[in-house]
C-alpha cells in the first residue's frame, strides 16, 4: 500500500485528573533503547481509539513527574508507524521526541497509521486502499487527539501538535480546525505536495539516478499531475514509471486532496504568537533550507524559533560528517545533536 511513498519516501484506559496532574491506569510497556541523546522517560500505555471504522493502535507516553502538557506526535508520509518507521527504514523520531517531551512533563500520543504497524490496513483491503484521502488522515488525527484529550484532561485547543514530514501539514490541517496552542513542523513539507514531488522527482532524474527513464519523467510528470488537480485521477494511460514513482490510482485521491492545502497558507493563519518549532537540515536531500523559507516567512507572526541544522538527514539522525544516502535509511542512527538540543529547548519552554 502506497509502498513508493516514502518521499517526505484495547478499551481505553481510564484516567484519574487532579489538580493539573493526570494518573494513567494501565500497563506500562518498557520503553526501548533506541539510541536517543535524551533519555528515555515515563513509561508507554498502550492505547486505542476508533476512527472511520478503523481502530487505531498507539502509546501514550506518561511522564516520570508531574504531567504538565500533552502532545500529539504525527509521522510522516507512506506506511510509518508511531515510532516514525516503515519496513526496513528506521529512525524512531518520534519515540525519540516522545523521550524529549516526557523529560519536561509533557505527556504524548503517537499512533500507528493507515497501513502501519498493529492498525494495519483498518477498514481498508488492497482493493479499497485507494479510497483513502488526505481528509481522512486528518480525521484520523483528531481523533486521536480527542483521545489525548480524555487521557490527559488537556483540552484540543491547549495540546502540542507535533508533524514530522508529511505529517507536518496534517499538524497545520488541525490547526485550521482549531486543534493545538503550539506547533512543531520538523523537516516539513513545505508547499503543495505535488510541486514537492515534481521537485523531488525532477532532481532524480537530473542526478542520473532514473538513468534512461529519466527524459520518461520529465515528459510525462506535468501531464499526470496536471490530471491530478483538475480531475483528482491519474491518466488513464499514466506512465508505468510514473505509477511506480507513487502517482498511481492507489495514491490518487489522497495526491489531489493534500495538494489542495498550501501549508504557506495554513501557516499564514495561526493564531499570532503561536509557539512554532520549524526545522530544516542542509543534509535532507527531501527538503532544503530553500524550500522551507517561504513557510518560514509566513509564520513571522508567530512565537517563531527557526532551527537551521547542518547534520541531521531527513529522519533527524545524526550523519556528522556523512554524506545522506541509501544507507542512513536503514541505519538506526543516533539522534541529531542539533536537533536533540532543539527539541529539548522547545519542549522546555512549553513546559513552563
Amino acid at each position: 500500500m502506497r509502498n513508493a511513498r516514502r518521499w517526505i519516501g484495547a478499551a481505553a484506559v481510564p484516567v484519574l485528573v487532579l489538580s493539573g496532574e493526570a494518573t494513567f491506569a494501565g500497563t506500562a510497556a518498557a520503553l526501548p533503547d533506541t539510541g536517543s541523546v535524551a533519555t528515555a522517560n515515563g513509561s508507554d500505555v498502550p492505547a486505542t481509539f476508533a476512527s472511520d471504522g478503523t481502530i487505531f493502535h498507539g502509546s501514550v507516553r506518561v511522564p516520570d513527574d508531574a504531567t504538565v502538557g500533552a502532545a500529539l506526535l504525527l509521522p510522516g508520509s507512506g506506511p510509518t508507524d508511531r515510532n516514525g518507521n516503515q519496513p526496513g527504514f528506521a529512525s524512531d523520531t518520534l519515540v525519540r521526541t516522545a523521550d524529549a517531551f516526557a523529560a519536561h512533563g509533557i505527556a504524548s500520543l503517537r499512533f500507528d497509521k493507515i497501513g502501519a504497524g498493529e492498525t494495519g490496513l483498518g477498514s481498508y483491503t488492497p482493493e479499497t486502499v485507494g479510497e483513502y484521502g488526505f481528509t481522512e488522515q486528518v480525521d484520523h488525527a483528531e481523533a486521536a487527539a480527542r483521545l489525548l484529550v480524555e487521557r490527559t484532561g488537556v483540552a484540543a485547543e491547549d495540546i502540542l501538535v507535533l508533524g514530522h514530514s508529511e505529517g507536518a501539514l496534517t499538524a497545520l490541517a488541525l490547526a485550521d480546525r482549531g486543534i493545538g496552542s503550539g506547533f512543531a513542523l520538523l523537516a516539513p513539507l513545505p508547499m503543495r505536495y505535488l510541486d514537492l514531488l515534481t521537485a523531488q522527482f525532477t532532481a532524480l532524474a537530473d542526478s542520473g539516478q532514473l538513468g534512461a527513464d529519466a527524459e520518461v519523467v520529465r515528459a510525462e510528470l506535468p501531464r499526470t499531475v496536471d490530471a491530478l488537480r483538475t480531475t483528482g485521477a491519474v491518466p488513464a494511460d499514466v506512465h508505468p514509471m510514473i505509477a511506480q514513482l507513487g502517482l498511481n490510482a492507489a495514491n490518487a485521491k489522497f495526491l489531489s486532496e493534500a495538494d489542495r492545502l498550501d501549508p504557506v497558507e495554513l501557516a499564514a493563519e495561526l493564531t499570532a504568537d503561536s509557539p512554532v518549532l520549524l526545522t530544516c537540515s542542509d543534509k535532507d536531500p527531501n527538503v532544503s533550507c530553500a524550500q522551507v523559507e517561504p513557510l518560514r516567512a509566513a509564520l513571522a507572526h508567530t512565537d517563531l524559533r527557526f532551527e537551521h541544522f547542518t547534520t541531521a538527514n531527513h529522519g533527524l539522525e545524526e550523519l556528522g560528517p556523512l554524506q545522506p544516502g541509501p544507507a542512513d535509511l536503514v541505519a538506526l542512527l543516533p539522534t541529531s545533536f542539533e536537533f536533540s538540543a532543539a527539541i529539548d529547548g522547545w519542549a522546555a519552554e512549553q513546559a513552563r
